[in-house]
Protein backbone atom coordinates (compact mmCIF):
# COMPACT_ATOMS: atom_id res chain seq x y z
CA UNK A 1 0.00 0.00 0.00
CA UNK A 2 1.30 3.42 -0.91
CA UNK A 3 1.72 5.78 2.03
CA UNK A 4 -0.11 9.08 1.86
CA UNK A 5 2.37 11.92 2.31
CA UNK A 6 0.82 14.94 4.10
CA UNK A 7 0.65 18.17 2.13
CA UNK A 8 3.05 19.94 4.52
CA UNK A 9 5.51 17.06 4.12
CA UNK A 10 5.44 17.47 0.33
CA UNK A 11 6.10 21.19 0.64
CA UNK A 12 9.09 20.63 2.93
CA UNK A 13 10.44 17.94 0.60
CA UNK A 14 10.14 20.33 -2.35
CA UNK A 15 12.04 23.11 -0.53
CA UNK A 16 14.83 20.69 0.40
CA UNK A 17 15.15 19.34 -3.14
CA UNK A 18 13.66 15.95 -2.30
CA UNK A 19 10.45 16.22 -4.35
CA UNK A 20 10.28 13.68 -7.15
CA UNK A 21 12.94 11.32 -5.81
CA UNK A 22 11.64 7.79 -5.40
CA UNK A 23 11.96 6.41 -1.91
CA UNK A 24 13.25 9.66 -0.43
CA UNK A 25 11.61 11.83 2.21
CA UNK A 26 13.02 14.12 4.92
CA UNK A 27 11.23 12.08 7.59
CA UNK A 28 9.00 8.96 7.65
CA UNK A 29 5.57 9.49 6.14
CA UNK A 30 2.37 8.47 7.82
CA UNK A 31 1.86 11.13 10.50
CA UNK A 32 -0.51 14.06 10.25
CA UNK A 33 0.56 17.63 9.50
CA UNK A 34 0.75 18.36 13.21
CA UNK A 35 3.49 15.69 13.46
CA UNK A 36 5.64 17.14 10.68
CA UNK A 37 8.90 18.73 11.85
CA UNK A 38 9.27 22.46 11.35
CA UNK A 39 11.56 23.97 8.72
CA UNK A 40 14.15 26.29 10.28
CA UNK A 41 16.83 28.55 8.86
CA UNK A 42 19.82 29.89 10.79
CA UNK A 43 21.08 33.34 9.81
CA UNK A 44 23.96 35.33 11.26
CA UNK A 45 23.91 39.11 10.91
CA UNK A 46 27.51 40.32 11.05
CA UNK A 47 28.54 43.97 11.34
CA UNK A 48 32.19 44.49 10.36
CA UNK A 49 33.19 48.00 11.48
CA UNK A 50 36.48 49.55 10.43
CA UNK A 51 36.68 51.59 13.67
CA UNK A 52 37.63 54.78 11.86
CA UNK A 53 36.86 58.13 13.47
CA UNK A 54 34.20 58.76 10.82
CA UNK A 55 32.90 55.18 10.94
CA UNK A 56 29.87 55.84 13.13
CA UNK A 57 27.67 56.83 10.17
CA UNK A 58 28.66 53.66 8.32
CA UNK A 59 27.95 51.59 11.42
CA UNK A 60 24.47 53.09 11.78
CA UNK A 61 23.76 52.42 8.11
CA UNK A 62 25.02 48.84 8.44
CA UNK A 63 22.79 48.21 11.44
CA UNK A 64 19.79 49.58 9.55
CA UNK A 65 20.44 47.34 6.54
CA UNK A 66 20.86 44.21 8.67
CA UNK A 67 17.67 44.94 10.56
CA UNK A 68 15.86 45.30 7.23
CA UNK A 69 17.18 41.89 6.18
CA UNK A 70 15.88 40.40 9.41
CA UNK A 71 12.45 41.96 8.97
CA UNK A 72 12.16 40.52 5.46
CA UNK A 73 13.18 37.06 6.65
CA UNK A 74 10.67 37.22 9.49
CA UNK A 75 7.89 37.69 6.93
CA UNK A 76 8.87 34.62 4.90
CA UNK A 77 6.08 32.01 4.92
CA UNK A 78 6.73 28.32 5.48
CA UNK A 79 10.07 28.67 7.29
CA UNK A 80 11.16 30.07 10.65
CA UNK A 81 14.47 31.91 10.54
CA UNK A 82 16.54 31.97 13.72
CA UNK A 83 18.84 34.99 13.81
CA UNK A 84 22.04 35.68 15.71
CA UNK A 85 23.63 39.13 15.71
CA UNK A 86 27.42 39.32 15.79
CA UNK A 87 29.72 40.43 17.10
CA UNK A 88 28.87 41.44 20.66
CA UNK A 89 30.87 43.92 22.64
CA UNK A 90 33.60 41.35 23.19
CA UNK A 91 33.26 39.61 19.84
CA UNK A 92 31.81 36.41 21.25
CA UNK A 93 28.59 34.65 20.24
CA UNK A 94 26.38 35.12 23.27
CA UNK A 95 23.23 33.26 24.30
CA UNK A 96 21.05 31.53 21.76
CA UNK A 97 19.67 32.88 18.46
CA UNK A 98 16.21 34.41 18.40
CA UNK A 99 13.33 34.06 16.03
CA UNK A 100 13.66 36.67 13.26
CA UNK A 101 11.69 39.80 14.03
CA UNK A 102 12.07 39.57 17.79
CA UNK A 103 15.42 41.30 18.22
CA UNK A 104 15.76 44.48 20.19
CA UNK A 105 17.11 47.56 18.46
CA UNK A 106 20.29 47.20 20.50
CA UNK A 107 20.99 43.64 19.36
CA UNK A 108 23.44 44.82 16.68
CA UNK A 109 26.13 46.60 18.63
CA UNK A 110 29.20 48.33 17.35
CA UNK A 111 32.20 46.03 17.84
CA UNK A 112 34.75 46.84 20.48
CA UNK A 113 37.94 48.59 19.39
CA UNK A 114 40.59 46.20 18.21
CA UNK A 115 38.19 43.32 17.48
CA UNK A 116 40.09 40.45 15.88
CA UNK A 117 38.14 39.65 12.70
CA UNK A 118 39.62 36.16 12.35
CA UNK A 119 38.63 35.37 15.94
CA UNK A 120 35.12 36.63 15.28
CA UNK A 121 34.87 34.36 12.22
CA UNK A 122 36.03 31.37 14.27
CA UNK A 123 33.46 32.07 16.99
CA UNK A 124 30.77 32.39 14.32
CA UNK A 125 31.61 28.97 12.92
CA UNK A 126 31.54 27.43 16.38
CA UNK A 127 28.17 29.06 17.06
CA UNK A 128 26.80 27.66 13.77
CA UNK A 129 27.69 24.15 14.91
CA UNK A 130 26.03 24.65 18.31
CA UNK A 131 22.92 26.29 16.92
CA UNK A 132 22.36 23.72 14.16
CA UNK A 133 22.77 20.87 16.66
CA UNK A 134 20.32 22.50 19.09
CA UNK A 135 17.69 23.07 16.40
CA UNK A 136 17.98 19.49 15.18
CA UNK A 137 17.69 18.15 18.71
CA UNK A 138 14.45 20.13 18.94
CA UNK A 139 13.11 18.22 15.93
CA UNK A 140 13.54 20.90 13.27
CA UNK A 141 14.72 20.38 9.70
CA UNK A 142 17.57 22.88 9.37
CA UNK A 143 18.50 24.39 6.02
CA UNK A 144 21.97 25.57 5.09
CA UNK A 145 23.12 28.32 7.51
CA UNK A 146 23.65 31.80 6.11
CA UNK A 147 25.58 34.91 7.04
CA UNK A 148 24.87 38.46 5.90
CA UNK A 149 27.85 40.69 6.61
CA UNK A 150 27.75 44.47 6.28
CA UNK A 151 31.33 45.70 5.93
CA UNK A 152 31.75 49.42 6.61
CA UNK A 153 35.10 48.93 4.83
CA UNK A 154 36.48 45.72 3.28
CA UNK A 155 38.29 43.72 5.99
CA UNK A 156 41.95 42.84 5.56
CA UNK A 157 42.53 39.30 4.35
CA UNK A 158 45.70 38.21 6.12
CA UNK A 159 46.59 34.51 6.01
CA UNK A 160 44.87 33.60 9.30
CA UNK A 161 41.71 35.55 8.48
CA UNK A 162 41.52 34.10 4.98
CA UNK A 163 41.85 30.57 6.40
CA UNK A 164 39.11 31.13 8.99
CA UNK A 165 36.84 32.69 6.38
CA UNK A 166 37.37 29.75 4.03
CA UNK A 167 36.23 27.36 6.75
CA UNK A 168 33.16 29.43 7.47
CA UNK A 169 32.23 29.84 3.79
CA UNK A 170 32.39 26.08 3.30
CA UNK A 171 29.60 25.68 5.85
CA UNK A 172 27.42 28.74 5.32
CA UNK A 173 26.03 30.87 2.51
CA UNK A 174 27.79 34.25 2.75
CA UNK A 175 26.44 37.56 1.44
CA UNK A 176 28.47 40.76 1.78
CA UNK A 177 27.00 44.26 1.68
CA UNK A 178 29.52 47.06 1.17
CA UNK A 179 29.20 50.81 0.58
CA UNK A 180 29.28 52.10 -2.97
CA UNK A 181 32.80 52.16 -4.30
CA UNK A 182 34.06 49.41 -1.99
CA UNK A 183 32.97 46.34 -3.94
CA UNK A 184 36.06 46.44 -6.17
CA UNK A 185 38.25 46.57 -3.05
CA UNK A 186 36.97 43.31 -1.56
CA UNK A 187 39.87 40.85 -1.24
CA UNK A 188 39.44 37.78 -3.48
CA UNK A 189 39.61 35.57 -0.39
CA UNK A 190 36.22 36.95 0.70
CA UNK A 191 34.51 36.54 -2.65
CA UNK A 192 35.40 32.88 -3.13
CA UNK A 193 33.15 29.90 -2.35
CA UNK A 194 30.16 31.46 -4.07
CA UNK A 195 29.90 34.49 -1.79
CA UNK A 196 27.79 37.35 -3.15
CA UNK A 197 28.92 40.99 -2.84
CA UNK A 198 26.15 43.59 -2.95
CA UNK A 199 26.69 47.34 -3.22
CA UNK A 200 24.66 49.24 -0.66
CA UNK A 201 21.56 50.92 -2.10
CA UNK A 202 18.04 51.77 -0.96
CA UNK A 203 16.65 48.25 -1.52
CA UNK A 204 19.73 46.21 -0.60
CA UNK A 205 17.95 44.72 2.42
CA UNK A 206 15.36 43.16 0.09
CA UNK A 207 18.09 41.89 -2.24
CA UNK A 208 20.13 40.32 0.56
CA UNK A 209 17.05 38.65 2.07
CA UNK A 210 16.15 37.28 -1.36
CA UNK A 211 19.61 35.71 -1.69
CA UNK A 212 19.34 34.17 1.77
CA UNK A 213 15.92 32.69 1.05
CA UNK A 214 17.03 31.28 -2.30
CA UNK A 215 20.32 29.90 -1.00
CA UNK A 216 18.91 28.28 2.13
CA UNK A 217 15.74 26.84 0.64
CA UNK A 218 17.47 25.64 -2.48
CA UNK A 219 19.95 23.32 -0.79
Amino acid sequence: MTAVVPRMTRRIAFWLGEEGRHGSAPFPAGGGEADAPSLSGLVFLFLADDQRADGSAGWRRGRKVLREVEAKLAATPGITYQVRALPGRDGRALRKPRKAGRRSRWALRRPADGLDFSRALASSRAAIHRDVAALRMGGAIVTRPAMVCYAVAPPLADAITAEEYGRLASEALVTWVVPEGSAALMPPAFTASGAQVLTDHYAVGDEAAHLVRGGTRGC
